[in-house]
């Protein structure tokens, strides 16, 4: 009985492994398709420099904000207040 509770657990922690890498490829795969059609929109061409720079200039946007997002202070409750820098 113990022996199928572990393998029930382990099949479950690997497949909420398989999932989570599945969904990273997925937001990343959107991302990416997103990007593309915005600096098209822009009136960039595939494959020209400047539709590279649009490109990466897009990624240093999202760089940025994840980096502001992480740096944000966080307070908590209970024992003391808590920032994190």
């Amino acid at each position: 009985m113990f022996k199928a509770f572990i393998a029930a657990a382990l099949s479950a922690g690997l497949l909420t492994a398989c999932a989570s890498e599945a969904d990273k490829r997925a937001e990343a795969a959107r991302i990416e398709a997103e990007d593309d059609r915005n600096c098209q929109e822009l009136g960039f061409e595939p494959g020209t420099e400047a539709y590279g720079n649009c490109r990466l200039k897009l990624r240093e946007i999202r760089a940025k904000e994840r980096a502001k997002q992480n740096s944000s202070p966080t307070f908590g409750v209970g024992i003391g207040v808590g920032t994190s820098f």
